[in-house]
């Protein structure tokens, strides 16, 4: 498909999108080999649940909430409202992250806008717990993949500029830097100039096939170390 066209010999216009039905919701808990996204817009966390996830924060470092919306928690019942309160915004959804050893982070879609068909994927707290693991590259797989299933043509990736990991997990998972939009927020009382990457329908294709090259059981030696990183088998731009 071209990118554009010309429009009665006037104009450059954009290419004719395929209509659709606009999408509807049809967001659920997600099982992948090393993790389960467990959908949480919907309900709460268990008591159990939210003695896992407690027992995770209360270990962080500060410094793991530099860049998030909100500060680190003193007490459970604060961490508790906190979930509650974003768990439930308008346009998204979250995901509880768990492995084997509980619940060990959460992960959103925002910005939800089925008529244009994209999608953000955002409020992301892996736990250092998760941190650089198989699990923490599967949630991504999942949630992209979910995504594009679902006829969404854009999944967006946005983080405080300043955010170097952030900023390096996104290429690595294959997203695409745009830009930065500078001034485009305040956050905890500081400028925040946000970084734009994405991926689009039409990327997923070939970078689905190196999520799986990359999560399959051959590409791990007997003691868990990788053969292959993902970036050597993402397309080359």
């Amino acid at each position: 498909m071209k990118n554009r066209n010309q429009n009665q010999g006037i104009a450059i216009v954009g290419a004719l999108v395929k209509p659709l039905d606009q999408i509807e919701p049809n967001f659920r808990s997600l099982q992948g080999r090393t993790v389960k996204l467990q959908l949480l817009s919907t309900n709460t966390l268990s008591p159990i649940q939210h003695q896992q996830i407690w027992q995770v924060v209360q270990s962080e470092s500060d410094v793991a909430w530099t860049y998030m919306a909100y500060t680190g928690f003193a007490q459970q019942t604060a961490l508790i409202n906190m979930l509650d309160a974003n768990f439930h915004l308008p346009e998204a959804i979250h995901f509880g992250i768990e492995t084997r050893q509980g619940v060990v982070g959460w992960v959103g879609l925002l910005n939800i806008r089925p008529v244009h068909r994209v999608i953000e994927i955002g409020n992301v707290y892996f736990s250092h717990q998760i941190k650089r693991s198989t699990a923490a590259t599967e949630v991504l797989y999942l949630l992209l993949k979910h995504c594009f299933a679902q006829g969404y043509r854009r999944v967006e990736w946005k983080c405080d500029d300043l955010n170097v990991p952030s900023k390096k997990a996104a290429l690595r998972f294959g997203f695409q830097y745009e830009g930065t939009f500078r001034q485009d927020r305040i956050v905890k009382g500081r400028n925040r100039d946000t970084a734009w990457f994405s991926m689009i329908d039409t990327d997923w294709p070939l970078v689905q096939q190196a999520y799986e090259a990359w999560l399959a059981d051959t590409n791990f030696d007997e003691h868990g170390r990788q053969k292959l990183s993902l970036a050597q088998l993402m397309p080359k731009s």
